[in-house]
């Protein structure tokens, strides 16, 4: 997934740990992600499908289709503000135009092209049919990066609990699931990072959430972003119209029932607004957010759904 992870377990007394047998345990269930679910890997079911021409078809995994279909049912609730296809999009603003291009520096895309990429996006246009993927456009592309890291997460929750842990909290890549309580008997402390430009995760801290039995996302236009003639554009891109984000929100931390639900919910609160966001998130139950957004001078404004338990 291109980043760390970190595991805490609290063993039961007495209890006697396996470190081998369970990082193998462990190692099994990211590969297994990864196979499904890598748009980096060559031979990943994801990559195979987003080669495939249109009216091709191939069979996926359980799991795979499992996130889909998650996917799917986040993009209608978020009306299109999370969308698995917005890959073509994606993919066009890391490139930047390649219409009358000057010199070798990234360029935001033309509106032409944001259109033609446009042609090939829609949650509602995929195709699955059991375990039956198939490409309905030609140029039809899956991207589920802004939640298969909140599933891995889940995936290995779900792992050490089925073998005997009950308070316990796994982490990748900033995205968190907990159960239980801590060492000190206390519920789980998980820090969120002061939204800074060019600062490395974990550098500065804004704040922490005391959670149990929870996951955790975090997503924030404050660390990537392109820069053209001085203006910097944000790597959210808003599925509903391919354009980067523009937004005083700094980042949004979502609190759900599993981590891939607020992996979900946190891509789409950062395209929203702060406003639709927070009526978004009211809507559902045992959720839970918080934002960070700047005012004109540059200083940080928290605001947060009344059951958040955020302390800084």
């Amino acid at each position: 997934m291109g980043t760390t992870y970190s595991i805490l377990l609290v063993p039961g007394p007495n209890e006697e740990v396996d470190l081998v047998k369970l990082q193998f345990g462990i190692d099994s269930v990211l590969y297994e992600v990864n196979s499904q679910m890598s748009t980096y890997i060559v031979n990943s079911e994801i990559t195979q499908f987003n080669d495939l021409n249109i009216g091709e078809s191939i069979s996926i995994s359980t799991g795979f289709k499992n996130v889909i279909q998650r996917s799917i049912y986040w993009g209608k609730i978020s009306s299109g503000t999370f969308d698995p296809t917005v890959f073509p999009i994606v993919q066009l603003w890391r490139t930047g135009s390649r219409i009358n291009k000057m010199g070798e520096n990234w360029e935001p895309p033309k509106t032409e092209e944001i259109l033609s990429a446009m042609n090939k996006v829609g949650y509602n246009k995929i195709n699955i049919n059991g375990n039956t993927l198939s490409k309905t456009i030609e140029g039809q592309m899956i991207d589920l990066n802004a939640i298969a890291k909140g599933w891995g997460v889940d995936e290995i929750f779900r792992f050490l609990q089925k073998i005997g842990f009950e308070n316990l909290m796994v982490e990748i890549g900033g995205e968190v699931r907990v159960g239980g309580k801590n060492n000190l008997n206390r519920p789980w402390s998980i820090g969120i990072e002061t939204p800074i430009k060019n600062t490395l995760p974990g550098e500065q801290i804004f704040g922490k959430v005391d959670i149990s039995n929870k996951g955790m996302a975090t997503s924030g236009n404050y660390r990537n972003f392109y820069t053209y003639n001085g203006k910097s554009y944000s790597h959210i891109i808003d599925p509903r119209n391919g354009k980067s984000v523009e937004s005083s929100l700094l980042s949004v931390t979502v609190l759900a029932e599993s981590c891939m639900d607020a992996d979900a919910l946190a891509t789409a609160l950062s395209i929203l607004s702060y406003d639709e966001g927070f009526k978004l998130i009211n809507s559902i139950e045992g959720s839970e957010a918080l934002w960070i957004l700047s005012d004109k001078l540059n200083d940080f404004i928290v605001k947060k759904t009344d059951n958040m338990p955020f302390f800084n």
